[in-house]
């Protein structure tokens, strides 16, 4: 039983309290539930390290980047405002998916990357900024961006500018370049008996092609 007016206040106050709060889930869920997601389609990408060595250069490469972005719903492909871009990025490619034209170098390059404790290499976006929009419907939108890319258990954050073209209704393709040194992340530049030794400065280029998730 109730025995004051300050009980029964606190008593409503606290209705009050409770039905603000279950009326606001609904609505962080469906926030959450609507930003705008588009996956990696397989084997329709292309990403590279080019290098250096005292005999040549040098290149790998793979198609396979898997991983997704996804914008907030906010964020009008037909009308994008400039400035901060409230999205997410995880991109993704198993090290083995790296290869060129000579499976010996491959497989100094693996050991070299420390493959058989880290299979993967990581990135994640933690900022975009949309410095130019694009002024035709095939132009590119032109962005500013940070991240951390993983290479061997090591992290190191990155920025690069990146692009992105609408591909029909429903495909955006991501363009960039950035470089790295190799020792940032714990790997000695591979030599091989004297013969030769690689450059420590390598540079990561890559062409992703994404496909809007369908909404259930």
């Amino acid at each position: 039983m109730v025995n004051s007016k300050e009980e029964k206040y606190l008593m409503k106050k606290n209705c009050f309290l409770l039905v603000g709060t279950l009326a606001l889930l609904p609505v962080s869920l469906r926030a959450a539930e609507d930003w705008v997601r588009y996956n990696a389609v397989p084997n329709s990408s292309k990403v590279k390290v080019d290098g250096t060595s005292t005999l040549h250069d040098w290149s790998v490469g793979s198609t396979a980047l898997g991983g997704y972005v996804e914008f907030d719903p906010a964020f009008d492909l037909a009308k994008p405002a400039l400035g901060k871009i409230n999205a997410h990025c995880d991109v993704r490619i198993f090290v083995r998916q790296l290869k060129s034209d000579k499976t010996d170098m491959d497989n100094v390059m693996y050991d070299s990357m420390k493959e058989k404790d880290h299979r993967r290499i990581d990135y994640r976006l933690s900022e975009m900024v949309l410095k130019e929009a694009p002024k035709s419907p095939d132009a590119p939108f032109l962005f500013d961006t940070k991240g951390e890319l993983i290479v061997a258990g090591v992290t190191n954050k990155v920025q690069m500018p990146v692009t992105m073209v609408r591909v029909g209704a429903d495909k955006l393709k991501f363009a960039g370049s950035t470089s790295v040194k190799m020792t940032s992340f714990g790997i000695a530049p591979p030599t091989k008996l004297g013969v030769f030794s690689t450059g420590d400065d390598v540079k990561l280029s890559f062409e992703w092609l994404t496909a809007r998730k369908e909404q259930k």
